[in-house]
């Protein structure tokens, strides 16, 4: 009978597939834990952040040349939008507790009605 370990090539691949990851783990954690590995990330970090920085002054000057807002403009609209909203909530609360006191203490209507003059025409 043929052994098991050659007879299951998909066992045979697996194991393959096991070393190699612990082996690349082994090597790239060796590689990783270098003063020049981080080095060079940092200076890839600081490349990165360049351009990040260079692409959004330009698409900010571009989107000026076509007047349309910028994602800064928009987030600024929000935050005034979001102010409005506040003070308009502490003026209806405000309103709304002057209205509330203001019947509490008084029985009768803030102003009298107008006498009724005008009579409706007769057709």
């Amino acid at each position: 009978m043929a052994d098991q370990a050659t007879a299951d090539p998909i066992a045979m691949w697996r194991d393959w597939v096991s070393q190699s990851e612990r082996q690349w783990n082994t090597f790239l954690n060796n590689a990783m834990s270098t003063d020049e590995f981080s080095q060079s990330m940092g200076r890839m970090m600081d490349v990165y952040l360049g351009m990040q920085k260079n692409m959004n002054e330009t698409m900010g000057r571009y989107f000026s040349a076509l007047n349309i807002p910028s994602r800064s403009d928009i987030l600024s609209l929000g935050d005034r939008l979001g102010a409005i909203e506040d003070r308009l909530t502490s003026i209806e609360s405000a309103l709304s507790g002057m209205k509330a006191g203001k019947a509490a203490t008084s029985d009768e209507p803030a102003a009298p009605r107008p006498p009724r003059t005008r009579k409706p025409d007769k057709n």
